[in-house]
C-alpha cells in the first residue's frame, strides 16, 4: 500500500489564531465563555474545555466575565447584547470571515441586493447575514430559481464553501439577473486544500479525510474526493479506520480540514504505516 498526503495539513491560519487566543484567554482569566464550539474539531473543543473555556448556548446564559468570539464570528445582535451586559468581548473572528462582512456591506452600499451563498444554519453564514439585513441566502443551483426578481445582485460566499458549486451558482445567477457582481470570498486555505485534494484523488484508490464531522470544509473535501474518483472516508480519529477498507487497494491519500490539528493527521498516518509497513509519500 502506497500512502500519499496532500501538502496542506494542520490548522489554517485563522483557526490557529483563534485557538491561540482561546488558550491565552483561559490562562489569564477564570470566566471565559464562548457561544458554540470555538472550532469544528472535537479534540480541540475538549482540550480548551479542560483548560477552563466554558460553552453557552445563548448570550442570555452569560452574565459576567468575557465572551470569546469563535473563528466563525457572531451575529451583530450578539455583540450588542454583550455590550449592554458589560461583558468583555474577546473577538477571535477569522480575518477571512471579517472580510466577507465588509465585502457584503460594500455591495449593499453600492445598491446591490445581496445574495449569500452557503449553509443557512452555519454560524459563519448567520453572522454574515446579520451584517446585511434582508439578504437572500442560497445553498444550491436549484435555489436560484426560487429567488425573487431584482435588477442588481451582489454575491458573497461562505469562506469554506465548494468552489465548483459556487461557480455553478454564479453562472445560474448571471443567467437570471440583469447585473450580477460576484466576490469570491472562499479563503485561500480552502482553495488550496480543495485543489490539492482534487489532484491527489485522481492518483489514489482511497482518500482518508481527517476532521470534525460538523466541519463544512472537511465535508467538502470528502465530497470532492468522491467526485474525482477516490472512495472517501471522513473520520475524526485514527481508531475509526477499518483495515477492511483497504482490501485489494494499492494507494491511499490523506487530507485534513482547516480545523484539524496536525497531530491527528500524524496519528492516522502512523496507524496506516503500522498496518502496511510503508512510509508516507
Amino acid at each position: 500500500m502506497q500512502i500519499k498526503k496532500v501538502k496542506t495539513q494542520g490548522f489554517c491560519f485563522g483557526v490557529a489564531i483563534t485557538v491561540k487566543k482561546a488558550e491565552e484567554a483561559v490562562e489569564n482569566r477564570s470566566d471565559v465563555t464562548t457561544l458554540g464550539h470555538v472550532v469544528h474539531n472535537p479534540q480541540m473543543v475538549a482540550s480548551l474545555a479542560a483548560k477552563g473555556l466554558k460553552n453557552a448556548k445563548s448570550i442570555d446564559e452569560v452574565d459576567s466575565g468575557a465572551l470569546f468570539v469563535r473563528a466563525h464570528g457572531l451575529p451583530v445582535d450578539i455583540f450588542q447584547a454583550a455590550a449592554s451586559k458589560g461583558l468583555e468581548v474577546i473577538d477571535a473572528t477569522c480575518p477571512m470571515v471579517t472580510k466577507i462582512h465588509r465585502q457584503a456591506e460594500k455591495l449593499r452600499a453600492e445598491g446591490y441586493k445581496i445574495v449569500v451563498v452557503g449553509d443557512p444554519v452555519h454560524p459563519e453564514v448567520a453572522g454574515t447575514m446579520s451584517h446585511v439585513p434582508g439578504a437572500w441566502c442560497i445553498e444550491t443551483v436549484e435555489d436560484v430559481e426560487k429567488l425573487p426578481r431584482a435588477s442588481r445582485v451582489g454575491v458573497v460566499v461562505q469562506s469554506t464553501y465548494s468552489e465548483a458549486r459556487f461557480t455553478d451558482i454564479v453562472r445560474a445567477l448571471v443567467a437570471k439577473y440583469y447585473e450580477v457582481r460576484s466576490v469570491n470570498t472562499i479563503c485561500t486555505d480552502t482553495h488550496n486544500r480543495q485543489a490539492e485534494v482534487a489532484a491527489l484523488a485522481e492518483q489514489v484508490d482511497i482518500m482518508i479525510v481527517v476532521g470534525g464531522k460538523t466541519s463544512a470544509n472537511t465535508k467538502h473535501l470528502a465530497e470532492l474526493s468522491e467526485q474525482r474518483g477516490a472512495r472517501s472516508y471522513h473520520i475524526e480519529r485514527p481508531d475509526e479506520l477499518d483495515k477492511s477498507w483497504f482490501t485489494g487497494q494499492e494507494t491511499v491519500g490523506i487530507a485534513s480540514g482547516a480545523s484539524t490539528p496536525g497531530f491527528l493527521v500524524d496519528e492516522v498516518t502512523a496507524r496506516l504505516e503500522g498496518w502496511f509497513v510503508q512510509h508516507a509519500a
